[in-house]
């Protein structure tokens, strides 16, 4: 089993490196080719339509892969009308995303209106195309996904770096033209994503014969179990999105897109990070389901133990490299604007961003455990007591310290919510916190953080060469990143062979 899960997280792991390097490069070609204040607006767009995207997800993802697990022989059955219900849901959140836009301050721009409603239709087909996936992660079947996903974003990437240096270059930018490169920017990525669905119906159909199916008690069935983890789910990504959505309306239009820009940039870059705690989660689902099916103790703790342990590790690592070259990032991906603003600038917003993570990737463990149970109305509970916390802590914060002031909302919400998370499993599973592993842990984050900022203080090749950012980065990286494997390899060789 425990091979199973490691081969299938190793091809979403590699799946998820693409893309998030083609991600990294389309953040650049965007805040080089779109001003601060457009790409700003393009963030915000994303921001907003992502919101209605949670709430007509409704969990299905993972609902939908813990229903296939136990009933192999419904596949086909279950996911036909999975992907009916998602139509409807979807074409639903089209017309209500448009819809209150048009009366919300700084979405209601004939630009904005069309991007949102452009970006609607790429959310109706990404719907679609998690019913798919989740056929084929409930199967361990993801290694051809992994190539449809990273085909789906080169086109994304190619059309978008089309239209920037080919069909519309940046003087029409410069000259507030920008009208008509902006919106194909948005069809762009419809497309990319109807490609991607489209090659994964046609593989996936090799696992079973499926299509549109329509069983009204079966899809009133489906929608009762998964509307509590749904609505937890909408809640946990609203607080993560709010203070985007706060900030424009709070803050006058053309101050609210530059500072959602500088807050946006690491909020990206970051969330390309945070997709794979999940998708190392998803991988684990289907294992935690049927351990909590078959009431096998030992099986539940030894998975919350390793998942704990790996993503404790992964998240310390991302946590300690990404505050030591925050600024080489920004400077390599964007340009001088994103660390030249005041008061604040993308390198502060950094700091708590990369914070996030840290109590992101370890509130996961509990998140599942709570939907592997069919628990999901104990974690609906703790995610609206955590929302009306960001909400009330971001309407505080906002007016006076701006997107700073949403970030720390935003860690602390994390941070609330791993708390609760944790108690809230402790009648599931047997699991207590590794202090030894922990203490350790955080020593050796500690040790690395100031070894690394005394080699950039001393050694950096600033004025020696002009490709010093480029040298500072990944031969000081890459020496950093070598040594934490060094030390995860030689303290927890039992422990990594007995994962894989």
């Amino acid at each position: 089993m425990y091979k199973k899960i490691a081969s299938n997280t190793i091809s979403q792991i590699f799946s998820k490196a693409g893309t998030a390097i083609i991600a990294i490069f389309l953040i650049s070609v965007l805040t080089n080719y779109l001003t601060v204040e457009l790409y700003g607006l393009y963030s915000k767009v994303y921001n907003y339509v992502g919101i209605f995207v949670f709430l007509a997800d409704l969990g299905l993802y993972a609902i939908t892969i813990r229903e296939i697990t136990n009933n192999k022989e419904k596949s086909a059955f279950i996911v036909g009308n999975v992907m009916s219900l998602r139509l409807i849901l979807g074409i639903f959140i089209l017309i209500l995303a448009v819809l209150i836009a048009f009366f919300l301050p700084g979405y209601n721009s004939d630009l904005a209106l069309i991007s949102i409603f452009i970006s609607s239709i790429f959310t109706i087909l990404q719907l679609l195309n998690s019913s798919i996936l989740a056929l084929m992660q409930a199967n361990m079947k993801v290694e051809y996904s992994a190539f449809t996903l990273i085909f789906g974003k080169l086109i994304n990437l190619f059309g978008i770096a089309f239209i920037a240096y080919v069909l519309y270059p940046k003087q029409f930018i410069e000259n507030s033209d920008y009208f008509s490169p902006f919106i194909y920017i948005m069809i762009v990525g419809v497309i990319s994503v109807f490609v991607n669905t489209l090659m994964n119906y046609f593989y996936a159909r090799k696992i079973v014969k499926f299509g549109f199916d329509w069983d009204f008690a079966y899809i009133k069935h489906i929608f009762k179990i998964s509307l509590p983890y749904g609505v937890a789910l909408f809640l946990s990504v609203v607080y993560f999105k709010m203070d985007i959505m706060l900030l424009s309306i709070m803050e006058g239009e053309a101050i609210a897109d530059r500072n959602i820009s500088l807050y946006s940039l690491p909020m990206k870059i970051v969330e390309v990070i945070m997709v794979i705690g999940g998708f190392y989660m998803t991988s684990i689902l289907p294992s935690l389901t049927q351990a909590f099916k078959q009431r096998d103790e030992k099986t539940l703790s030894k998975l919350t133990d390793i998942s704990f342990k790996v993503l404790t590790m992964f998240s310390l690592m991302v946590f300690v490299l990404g505050i030591l070259f925050r600024k080489y990032v920004i400077l390599i991906i964007a340009n001088k604007q994103y660390l030249d603003a005041i008061p604040y600038n993308s390198a502060d917003a950094f700091l708590i961003v990369f914070a996030v993570i840290l109590f992101y990737f370890i509130s996961l463990v509990f998140i599942y455990l709570f939907v592997a149970s069919e628990n999901q109305s104990k974690l609906l509970k703790i995610n609206i007591f955590v929302t009306i916390f960001n909400f009330i802590g971001n309407i505080i914060l906002i007016p006076n310290y701006s997107f700073m002031g949403a970030g720390f909302v935003t860690l602390l919400s994390q941070i609330l919510l791993l708390v609760l998370g944790y108690f809230g499993t402790k009648s599931l599973v047997k699991f207590q916190f590794p202090i030894k592993f922990l203490l350790i842990n955080t020593v050796f984050a500690i040790f690395i953080y100031v070894l690394g900022t005394v080699i950039l203080n001393n050694f950096s090749f600033e004025g020696i060469n002009k490709y010093w950012l480029y040298i500072d980065f990944f031969l000081y990286g890459g020496i950093l990143f070598c040594i934490y494997l060094v030390f995860y390899f030689v303290i927890y060789k039992k422990f990594i062979k007995k994962f894989v």
